[in-house]
């Protein structure tokens, strides 16, 4: 199997991921303190927050141009715990997609008559895996989807919380304080909306240069042929 089968694994795994940090403890954080109404936003001072964003989750910064968060009539499960199992979940895969993009660059198995492993467009690469393999990696999401969607949507489970961490499946012993733990919540949150941002951009190169990641970047490096000619300032065509 190709290198991106390895990637298609990591982001199926990502639905079964619950990140030692967010797992410190079972149920939700202690609220932070409510803004009042009409306070500024956050993350674009130029609005103010909507009432539906009281500051009561961990990464809460008043960000919703739509206003998505206040229709309740159109919210599924009319909760916004839906929109921040949504968040860290999209998180988490984006997480682990980026690391399946970027990871073959550096090091992947030696290729064989039968698997191409040399392929590190990860894109190029998903028309490589045996059919056989992505049922198998179709199967897999699927059940740990089931078990998700049974734990944190249709269940009391917290948002993100599978079962794993202080209070449930803690191999590592994590033992966080409330202050530490809040911390660790908030650190996730931040790092699955950079990851979001990450695994676009990723893709979109992708797209467009046909390259893997670091293909890409040692390119940034090399002249080009118009550059040894004098007056040549652009390339042909422009």
């Amino acid at each position: 199997m190709k290198t991106i089968a390895c990637v298609l694994a990591l982001v199926a795994s990502a639905s079964a991921y619950q990140a030692p940090t967010m797992m410190a403890k079972r149920g939700k954080a202690s609220p932070a303190p409510a803004p009042a109404v009409g306070v500024r936003s956050q993350a674009l001072p130029f609005t103010t927050a909507p009432p539906s964003l009281d500051g009561s989750m961990i990464g809460d910064v008043g960000f919703d141009p739509l206003g998505l968060s206040m229709n309740t009539e159109y919210m599924p499960f009319e909760s916004i715990k839906w929109y921040r199992e949504a968040e860290l979940q999209h998180g988490r895969v984006a997480q682990l997609a980026w690391l399946g993009f970027v990871f073959p660059n550096i090091y992947h198995f030696p290729s064989d008559a039968t698997h191409n492993f040399g392929e590190l467009n990860a894109l190029a690469a998903v028309r490589a895996v045996p059919q056989w393999g992505l049922v198998q990696i179709a199967i897999f999401v699927g059940a740990l989807e089931a078990q998700r969607f049974q734990k944190c949507i249709k269940g009391d489970n917290a948002a993100g919380d599978v079962g794993l961490g202080q209070g449930g499946f803690n191999p590592f012993g994590f033992e966080y304080t409330q202050e530490e733990y809040e911390e660790k919540q908030l650190q996730e949150i931040k790092h699955c909306r950079l990851a979001m941002l990450g695994a676009l951009g990723v893709w979109w190169q992708g797209i467009l240069s046909g390259q893997g990641v670091i293909q890409q970047i040692g390119g940034a490096f090399d002249a080009p042929d118009y550059y040894g000619k004098a007056g040549y300032y652009f390339p042909e065509g422009i």
